[in-house]
């Protein structure tokens, strides 16, 4: 049975890699087309290309929190390697975005495959079982 705290952290977990995929494949849209990060950003409410950067990691920061109150340690360790691409050089943003949008479908991947190993042990509760009696 999955405790109602754990799907929230499932939802929550998988808004915040798709908010780090969005802004990946934004920003990759915008470089090639000729844009700064700058434009980017400020379509989505920010001041510049740092406060995207900032946006990335905060994002991240959330998704990792979630993740550790479910996943196991395959998954941690695709994580671990997420934020290693984060964190890493931006001297080259198509390349920086590139495998930073690697490194999320890897994670996702990883998600995927820690479900359907765990799918057995994991029944979501029919409203009427929820009931008290």
């Amino acid at each position: 049975m999955l405790p109602k705290s754990i799907a929230y952290k499932i939802y929550w977990a998988g808004r915040y890699l798709e908010r780090i995929e969005s802004v990946c494949r934004m920003s990759l849209l915008a470089i090639n087309n000729g844009l700064s990060l700058n434009a980017i950003a400020k379509e989505l409410g920010l001041n510049d290309e740092s406060e995207l950067i900032n946006y990335i990691k905060t994002s991240f920061q959330c998704f990792r929190e979630d993740v550790r109150s479910f996943a196991d340690e395959k998954v941690i360790v695709q994580v671990n390697s997420l934020e290693f691409l984060i964190d890493s050089n931006r001297s080259d943003l198509q390349s920086y975005f590139t495998q930073l949008l690697n490194g999320v479908y890897s994670v996702g991947s990883s998600l995927e495959k820690f479900f359907v190993e765990v799918r057995s042990e994991m029944r979501i509760r029919a409203q009427q079982e929820n009931q008290p009696e």
